[in-house]
């Protein structure tokens, strides 16, 4: 059991500093002598819990995308009972952001990064990133259901959009010019009020009536 818990540690605390590493230096750049300095370890030890830098990274992609989850989910109850889904949403949304922010393509996948795995581990994140996938939906059905949401509305192309605005969020995000808070914020006005000037319009067609 001891042991258990000592190789459970190492694990992780190679995860966190590979994670790190990817995400400052880059995968590319990244070798696994440098993970093995950076977990203080020897290259051999390091092979002895992953045959290869593409099985690290698909462990820390998919332990990445669990932990999004459960964040998102923790973010969700702690709201006040019969908050609207508008509200769970941007909460939703910032719990996501503030992880990306952080962590990059460790804590949400990127086009980027996937195309560097392995078929059979590309298959594997596949099945975590339905997950996470589905987390998004599940809220946009819950928002239908209660009404704040258009019944007609597309459940993939919506949650395709807020997955993929926010995945890139680290190539144009600049917290000097505006906080996660703020930018959520205006994510969930473009899916919850679009872009429409309705008032403008609603004032037009009185006119020609």
């Amino acid at each position: 059991m001891a042991s258990e818990k000592k190789s459970e540690a190492t694990r992780q605390r190679i995860h966190a500093v590979t994670a790190e590493l990817f995400h400052r230096k880059g995968y590319l750049s990244t070798s696994m002598r440098d993970i093995a300095a950076a977990a203080g370890m020897k290259s051999g030890s390091l092979y002895y819990y992953y045959e290869s830098k593409e099985a690290l990274l698909a462990a820390i992609l998919n332990e990445g995308i669990d932990e999004t989850i459960a964040a998102l989910k923790a973010a969700l109850a702690e709201l006040p009972h019969g908050s609207s889904v508008r509200s769970r949403f941007k909460a939703a949304m910032v719990t996501a952001m503030r992880r990306i922010a952080n962590s990059g393509d460790m804590a949400v996948a990127s086009s980027r990064t996937l195309e560097l795995l392995r078929e059979a581990d590309y298959a594997e994140q596949a099945r975590h990133r339905q997950a996470y996938n589905r987390f998004w939906r599940d809220l946009l059905d819950e928002g239908k259901k209660r009404g704040e949401i258009r019944s007609s509305l597309s459940d993939v192309f919506a949650s395709m959009w807020a997955i993929g605005a926010m995945s890139f969020l680290t190539e144009w995000y600049d917290p000097n010019r505006s906080s996660i808070d703020e930018v959520a914020e205006e994510f969930v006005k473009l899916l919850f009020d679009g872009i429409t000037a309705r008032k403008r319009q609603a004032g037009a067609a009185s006119k020609t009536s």
